[in-house]
Formats: C-alpha cells, structure tokens, sequence
C-alpha cells in the first residue's frame, strides 16, 4: 500500500523541514517506494511513498496537481475500463490520476461507482479546503489528528504520534472496553481521544469557519440498503460464484508476476486459493499452522484439509515454524531501522518494533514476508468471509430477521422423528428464543476481562452505560457498519507494509459484500448445514473434508509441547510489567493497589484464568504507552 501523509495548518505557517514533519514521513517510509512531497502552500505540506503492484501500469507522481488542488492518493483500482467509459478519459493515466479526474468530473458523491481500494486526501488551495475519502469497506486506513488550529493525517498512525503537539490522551471507552472486556466497535474511533479514522464509503472536508477549522462528513454508499431476492436457490448460487470469481480475478489482473495466497485449511482462504490457482495464477501458497515435522498430525486438524487441498489441485503449501521469530533478517526489521529507530531485540515486540495495541496474530507479517522473499507483492487473505459470504449463522438470526417459516422449518429439522417431535421442535425453539437470544443480545463481556485493575468510579462510569453486544453470532450487517471487519484491516495494513506484501481482500469487493448481507438469511443455514450457500456455491471445487468441516479446531498449536513456568520468572515478570506502567499516563484510571496485590501472588497460588486476563490489560496499557513513547523517539534519517 501507499504511505499518504500531511499537516495543514491554516492560521500560521509551517517551517520547512520541521522535526515534526520528518518524523510523520518517516512513518510512511514503509509503505511504498516512489516518494514525493510538496508545500501545496505556505500553510499546507503533503506527501506520498507509491508502491507499484504492476510493472506495465501507468504510473504518475506521487504527489498530483490540477486545478490549484492536490492530491496524495493510496489507490488500486478495479474497473479502470468503466470509469474511463463514463468520463471518457485517456486509458494511459495511472490509477491515481484517473480516480482524481474521476473525482473532479463526478464529485465524491460518485465515488460509489468505483470498485477499488482507495484512500485519498486532496486540498484545495484556492478554497482552502482538505477533504479525504475512503473505499467502501475501509479497506485503506487513514488516521487523522486536529485541534481546530491544525491538521494531520497519515496512513500510520505513529505518524501523528510523532508529533509533539499531538494530544495524546487516551479514549477512555477504548480502555474500559480493553479491560473489562467490552466489545469495542467503532468506524472512526482509535484508542486515542483526539485521532480519528475516515469512515468507509465516506468523505470529509475539512474548511476554515470562524477562525476554526471545521468538518463536515458525508457518506456516499451504505452497505445492505437493499434486500436481494432471487428466483430460486440455484439463482442466488450462480449470482454469488460469479461475484466472487470476478472479484478475484480483477485483483490479479491489477498486480503482475507472482502473488501469495493464505491457505488455512478453512473454507475462506481456500477457496480463493483454490480459484487463484484455477484461473491460472502463479502462486506461492502458506500457511499459518505448523510444519507437521515440528508438530505431528492429529483428529481433526487443519492441516489435513491444506494437505488434501494441495493433492487436490497439485500445488505445494509453505508452513509456518513452530514460533513466530521477527528478526534483524526480517524486512520488518530492516523497515523498522529506516524509520529512524535501533529495535532492541531483547525487548518484547511490542516495544522492539513499536506496535500499537490492535496489533496482533504475527503470522501476518511472516506470510508478507515469504511474499516478498519470493517477489511476491501482494497477499490474497480470506479476510471478511465470515462477515458476510461464509458466515456462521445462529438459528436466532432467522427470526430477527423476520423469517419465521424457515425458523421453524429448521428447528423441525434438527430435531429427530417420533411422536413428540412437534413437542421437541417448541422445546428447541423456547431455549433458542429464551437462553440464546439473551445470549446473544446482552453486552459483550471478553473471557479475559479483568475490570478489577480499573478503579472503580472509572469501571462505574462506562459500565453504567452498558457494552454493545457481538453482533458477529446474529447480525452481520449492523457488525460491519458498526466496524466490526475494521481490526483485521487495520492489522494487515501496518503488518503487510512492514513485512513486505501488501494484503488483497476479495471477499471485501463491496458487491461481494453487500450481496451476501443482502441474501435471504435462510440460505446461510440449511438442511442441518451452516455456511449453507457457500458451501453449496463451491462444492464442485472443494474436497470433502472442507465441505464438511463444521470448525476448524487449529489442533496444530494446541498439541504443541506447553513449557512450564517458572516460578521466580513468573513473579519477576508480574512485577517488572507493572513497574513500567507510566502512573502519571494511567492514574486515573488503574487501581494500583489490585496490580500491586496480584504482583505479589507465587504461582502456587496463581488463578490461570485470572492471569491471563490482567496480563491481557497490562499489555495493552504497556503497548499504548510504549507506541506514543517510541513513536516519539525516532531520529529520522537524511534521504
């Protein structure tokens, strides 16, 4: 992806070459390779680092003018040969330039109308105005900072928070929810008070009123406006095999040579792969489990799927190790040393390579970098399918969703023959309606959840409020407009720049996704069977275990050799986590006699769960602190 960055400042000028500046542009380093900046005025400073996913595409600067405005743009696009139709345009722009002249033809409102991954800040100097926009489903990140006197944007967020005059300030709903196990939704909220995200399908200008700068946001596109209704089951089947081929197949004719594909042994990842491979791809393939050199085969494991995947379509799979290793052979390393900072390698990873908290599953950055040793550019990712083409559906979703008879169809279903099956069908149903639903619909509280390291008027405060429920389980739609796909983006994004390869998400196509939150619920469970269309739509190309798989069980890891503790180790740790707790950053919120107490627990006596729990906040706690401190730390190197 392309690192997009910039500061306006409109009620004073800005110093040429100031430490700020350099600092948010060497937070963008990572994410391309053709780099390019500008004082669109005394006032207003942009920049880009391009990346280039296709060797024969049109390429332009980094940084665009036309018509007194200017534009850095991060952009793949999808149907070039729609949107040159619609504003006959030359077919020898790039990517950025035509999205630009499509912009200033059509206006943002018609962003709708194009299918890519696109994110994009543009000012005008003659109206003195920012706007920045966003693809339908977020599939770019772009992070925002202002205080009304000034503005920052980056596609890092360790870009603002290498300024000094960025505030800081935590986003207090972020901490409750981390700690005490809140669900945690939101398409524009970060974990900091003052640093926002462009909303998907969205755009927002920013303009000077009343000696202030103020926004103002609108939405071009909204996901499942429309039900879909077909003419029958076999409709919806042709109509959802078509949408995903397509899908695919324009993301690889956006990116020459050789492209990567995860291959998880689930029903996401494969069938992309297997499509990839189909289509006539070249492709290297990986997967996230253990070799089974390292960690033998067992029941049910994944691994076993990927094993008759490969036998299946005569293609060879890559392995992960046994644990996840990001060393000074890493890019991410070499990347990390670029921007400025020395990573200590006996420092955890957090503060090693300056993660923010939503960081996690390293297995990304070791795919991104098995890509990029092989010249692979871009990673094909399942991401997104289980919101929407693959999705487990609960019973309950039937009768949210209004759709009674085939609630009831299936409840008589999974119920066995006999003279009291009418009675069993209602008994199923009472439990579903009473015990599931409840389930289902209360907040959200996080197995890990350790409110009691939070002070207790703070935890009060936010749990008055009462947490939002995991929509995940019942109701798609509303989990993705309330930005429940945005975690894994938002990963992918920094863990792809920094290891390499840049991540492809055909399942977040927005046709593909809004077709498939669109559909009759009834077709995702079916005959005893969940993920029904889906699995249905691609029979004919997967093998039986995969269509039969109802849940992976990831037994690759699970049977790894556990280490046990030790106990001198295991206080030591307690303790030298606490100690680097920051108490003037945290004080307000964090109850430091509980952290204290627990500290000094032997592991005789320890609560496992417990453990795991306050250790789970503590290392969120850490990595926030560790992401404004290090973020601030660098010394950015001369170009």
């Amino acid at each position: 992806m392309s690192g997009i960055y910039g500061v306006w400042q409109p009620f004073e000028q800005m110093p040429p070459n100031s430490m700020e500046l350099n600092k948010l542009k060497s937070w963008n380093k990572a994410y391309g390779v053709r780099f390019a900046n500008t004082d669109a005025d005394s006032n207003c400073h942009m920049g880009c680092f391009m990346e280039k996913l296709h060797e024969s595409a049109p390429q332009s600067s980094p940084v665009l003018v036309s018509n007194g405005c200017y534009a850095v743009l991060d952009v793949v696009l999808y149907n070039r040969e729609e949107l040159v139709a619609k504003g006959d345009f030359a077919e020898s722009l790039s990517d950025e330039e035509l999205l630009l002249q499509f912009i200033e033809t059509f206006g943002y409102s018609q962003l709708k109308e194009v299918n890519g991954d696109f994110v994009g800040a543009i000012y005008d100097s003659k109206k003195r105005q920012l706007t920045f926009f966003r693809d339908h489903m977020g599939v770019r990140p772009l992070f925002y900072y202002t205080n009304g006197q000034k503005l920052a944007f980056s596609t890092d967020i360790r870009g603002l928070l290498s300024m000094e005059t960025t505030d800081v300030s935590v986003a207090e709903h972020w901490l409750w929810c981390k700690v005490a196990g809140g669900a945690y939704f939101g398409t524009e909220n970060t974990e900091f008070a003052s640093i926002f995200c462009v909303k998907p399908a969205s755009y927002i200008t920013f303009s000077i009123k009343e000696n202030k700068l103020q926004c103002d946001k609108k939405t071009y596109w909204q996901i499942g406006t429309k039900k879909v209704r077909l003419s029958s089951e076999k409709e919806y089947q042709r109509c959802l095999k078509e949408l995903i081929t397509d899908s695919i197949q324009r993301r690889l004719q956006a990116v020459s040579g050789l492209v990567a594909g995860e291959l998880s042994g689930g029903l996401d990842s494969s069938i992309i792969d297997i499509l990839i491979h189909r289509l006539g791809r070249e492709a290297i393939y990986f997967s996230w489990s253990a070799a089974p050199e390292e960690i033998p085969y067992a029941e049910n494991d994944e691994r076993l799927i990927v094993k008759d995947i490969c036998e299946q379509e005569n293609i060879v799979c890559k392995f992960s190790e046994k644990s996840v290793r990001i060393g000074e052979d890493s890019v991410m390393y070499r990347k990390v040393k670029a921007v400025g900072m020395d990573p200590e390698m006996n420092a955890g990873l957090y503060r090693r390579y300056v993660f923010p908290p939503y960081i996690s599953t390293l297995q990304i950055a070791k795919v991104a970098q098995y890509a990029n040793d092989h010249g692979a550019k871009v990673v094909f990712t399942g991401h997104g399918g289980d919101e929407t083409v693959s999705h487990r559906c609960n019973p309950y979703e039937l009768f949210y969703n209004k759709e009674y008879g085939h609630y009831l169809y299936y409840m008589w279903e999974s119920t066995k023959g006999g003279k009291h099956r009418i009675y069993n069908t209602l008994l199923r149903c009472r439990e579903n309606l009473m015990v599931s639903r409840k389930k289902l619909t209360s907040p959200f509280v996080s197995a890990l959840a350790s409110k009691e390291m939070l002070k207790k008027e703070f935890f009060e405060q936010y749990d008055s409020k009462k947490g939002a429920p995991n929509y995940f389980a019942y109701d798609p739609l509303t989990y993705i407009r309330s930005g429940g796909s945005r975690n894994r983006l938002d990963i992918v994004a920094l863990l792809g720049a920094y290891g390499g390869a840049r991540y492809i998400a055909p399942y977040l196509d927005y046709r593909v996704a809004d077709y498939a939150v669109s559909i009759p619920r009834n077709l995702y469970l079916k005959h005893g069977v969940n993920r029904y269309i889906f699995k249905e739509t691609f029979k004919d190309i997967i093998p039986e275990s995969l269509y039969t798989l109802t849940g992976k069980e990831d037994t690759s890891w699970r049977n790894a050799e556990k280490k046990e503790k030790d106990p001198v180790e295991y206080l030591e740790r307690k303790q030298r986590l606490i100690g680097m707790l920051d108490r003037s950053y945290w004080g307000k919120y964090l109850d430091w006699d509980v952290l204290k107490q627990w500290s000094e627990i032997p592991l005789e006596n320890s609560d496992g769960q417990k453990d795991r729990a306050m250790l789970t906040g503590i290392d969120a706690c850490l990595s926030l602190q560790n992401l404004i401190t290090f973020s601030r730390a660098i010394e950015p190197k001369e170009e």
